[in-house]
């Protein structure tokens, strides 16, 4: 079965030769998957387009960014990043960093700011196969390390905890409220899925986001407002620039993977 393949066994399926393995790896969580996908490739040199049987896995390359090999892969919800962030969990791959946008709950939060997601609650469902019982899932990046990045002082850069759902449109009010006063500060689709599979293999873990919306201030992502339009390319930007600076500095103190790794284990 699928969650007993080691390392050995991916490389082979996925047509990858061992030393392309990625010291990290970077997830776009969107639902515009080929067009981030595309986009993405634009940072990266050496390209390798990563394929796999029965189109399993697309959208997905792996290429280096000044001295660091670095996966990308673009993701919806919660099913996708498990899946991604497990196969470079068993290949070895030891930093994975989770973009994208977000809603925002807390009120001083505003389009086109970034959130760096400290802690997720998993609301998600996916999660719970690799931290069994576990309500919420931590970065391992402290904040600070995102302060010091170059570029970080010209962007709002907020932190806090987020709330990780599985469904977009079933977000109401009520829900909104609910999540709110519990303390969350914003909601995603992937967050919690992504440090629950990297915890489980042992990777380092973070995750920064733009801030798309804020529909407890009547901002909600249909809204056509032109000012908020203007802002989310511009935080779009930053925020790809600060996770690549931040794999930059922190996977480059990464050797790149030379053990096998075993498949999944329960936890």
């Amino acid at each position: 079965m699928l969650r007993d393949l080691n390392r050995s066994e991916w490389l082979s399926w996925l047509n990858l030769p061992g030393e392309l393995v990625p010291q990290a790896l970077l997830l776009r969580g969107t639902r515009n998957l080929k067009r981030h996908y595309v986009a993405h490739q634009e940072y990266f040199e050496d390209i390798v387009h990563v394929d796999s049987p029965n189109g399993l896995f697309e959208d997905v390359f792996v290429g280096r960014f000044g001295d660091t090999r670095v996966g990308y892969a673009s993701v919806y919800g919660a099913a996708m990043a498990s899946e991604i962030v497990h196969v470079f969990g068993v290949l070895g791959t030891r930093l994975v960093i989770q973009t994208g946008c977000c809603g925002a709950l807390a009120p001083e939060l505003h389009v086109g700011d970034l959130f760096v997601a400290e802690e997720a609650h998993c609301g998600e469902g996916a999660a719970q196969y690799y931290r069994r019982d576990a309500a919420r899932v931590r970065a391992s990046i402290p904040f600070d390390r995102w302060r010091g990045l170059p570029g970080a002082d010209s962007a709002t850069l907020a932190r806090g905890s987020i709330f990780t759902t599985a469904a977009l449109l079933a977000e109401g009010a009520d829900q909104l409220a609910a999540w709110r006063a519990g303390g969350f500060d914003a909601v995603d689709m992937e967050t919690a899925t992504t440090f629950a599979v990297a915890e489980h293999f042992g990777m380092e873990r973070a995750s920064i986001l733009f801030v798309f919306d804020n529909p407890r201030h009547s901002d909600h992502m249909l809204a056509g407002d032109s000012a908020n339009a203007a802002r989310r390319p511009v935080a779009n930007q930053r925020m790809i620039e600060l996770a690549l600076a931040m794999i930059a500095r922190w996977g480059g103190q990464i050797a790149p993977p030379a053990s096998s790794q075993t498949g999944f284990q329960t936890p």
